[in-house]
């Protein structure tokens, strides 16, 4: 019995050795001693130009705070591409800290994405530049990727608001030549209280000069938007749309006077928010040099006694024929509709960002953030 005893109690003192020895190792391993070290504010990256590396260039390291901002610190580009960078600490969110890193190529200046944890320190860093294009005296011919009016009434007069998605298809940058454009596209006439709403671009890129947008800033490759405001007394216009769209969505919000577009299709009366209805109309490819806002007829309305009559028609053949919608316009309306959703938000937070304090730094990195955000799934619905 006493030897049995003996057994298991130092089957029970084995247990324990083992476990502290397993415990010891944990605490004594490269995992846990990771743990346990302060991560190295450095940042480390590289820098492309198209699909290769730069060989050679200066990088600056930016720090954006809630009480002011500045330039860090600076380091050579490697010849394969490679920097490495000292933060002054690490990025703390409670003091709204954002860093990055920015490079100038040729004339144009391109930025790496915000550091604002310091767990994105482990993470690759790159910042894409490209070579340039000079665009013609006359502007870029870029394309539309899709191109959404909303007219607004606003007393006597209407509020538009526009939507350029331009797509810039080359691998190169596209810079304007000294005094000149990037891209000029005309709007409507007698168009007043031009604004220019938060975009892709820097504020004083796009200008309204001689009726026409004109944007002034490098286009990078992809897709840029370019928001504007203006005022009009009439809603019976004529839209100039040089060019091709590939997309073109107009919306005019009720009440309103009953009418039609010339080059685009009725789709259907919107109700884009809770209370708000607006005349949806949407045309593909559309290259025709201008659309028109025109007076409908109001619709014909038979005597109440042919009414029914044709109702009556109608039930009698609804056991032989079936009227069905067709699958793809109705696959088509939804995408439409969801752009839309998609576009209103996106100026609903520009105008909601252009309140906030510029200084705020937190609020401006959540800001491009979400805008990104529903960038990409404007993309994916178009």
């Amino acid at each position: 019995m006493a030897a049995s005893i003996r057994r298991l109690s130092l089957g029970r003192r084995d247990r324990l050795i083992n476990q502290a020895a397993l415990l010891t190792l944990l605490l004594c391993s490269p995992f846990a001693l990771q743990a346990q070290v302060v991560a190295d504010p450095v940042l480390n990256g590289t820098v492309r130009v198209g699909d290769t590396m730069l060989t050679e260039g200066m990088v600056t390291l930016h720090h954006l705070r809630a009480d002011g901002e500045g330039e860090v610190d600076s380091a050579t580009v490697s010849q394969d591409g490679s920097f490495s960078l000292r933060l002054p600490s690490l990025p703390d969110p409670d003091r709204q800290d954002v860093f990055f890193v920015s490079i100038e190529h040729s004339g144009v200046f391109y930025f790496g994405n915000p550091i604002t944890l310091a767990v994105q320190l482990d993470s690759a860093y790159t910042i894409q530049a490209y070579d340039t294009l000079v665009a013609p005296v006359s502007g870029f011919p870029f394309t539309l990727q899709a191109r959404n009016i909303f007219f607004e009434p606003e007393g006597d007069l209407w509020r538009v608001t526009d939507l350029f998605q331009l797509i810039n298809p080359q691998d190169k940058t596209v810079v304007s030549l000294e005094g000149g454009v990037t891209w000029r596209y005309p709007l409507m006439d007698n168009v007043t209280d031009f604004t220019i709403s938060q975009s892709d671009l820097a504020p004083d890129a796009t200008s309204f000069e001689d009726g026409d947008v004109v944007l002034r800033a490098p286009v990078t490759p992809g897709e840029r938007l370019v928001v504007v405001r203006y005022v009009t007394d009439d809603v019976f216009v004529t839209v100039p749309t040089p060019g091709t769209t590939l997309a073109m969505d107009l919306l005019v919000r009720e009440p309103a006077p009953l009418l039609d577009v010339e080059g685009l299709s009725f789709v259907e009366s919107t109700e884009l928010e809770e209370g708000t209805t607006y005349r949806h109309f949407s045309g593909a490819d559309v290259s025709s040099p201008s659309l028109r806002l025109i007076p409908a007829e109001e619709p014909f309305e038979p005597p109440v006694e042919w009414v029914a009559v044709v109702l009556a028609l109608l039930l009698a053949g609804a056991g032989i024929v079936t009227m069905k919608k067709s699958p793809s316009a109705t696959i088509r309306a939804d995408m439409a509709s969801s752009r839309e959703d998609l576009l209103l938000a996106i100026a609903r937070l520009d105008e909601s960002f252009d309140a906030t304090d510029p200084a705020d730094a937190a609020a401006a990195a959540q800001y491009r953030r979400s805008r990104a955000e529903l960038l990409q799934r404007i993309r994916e619905a178009v």
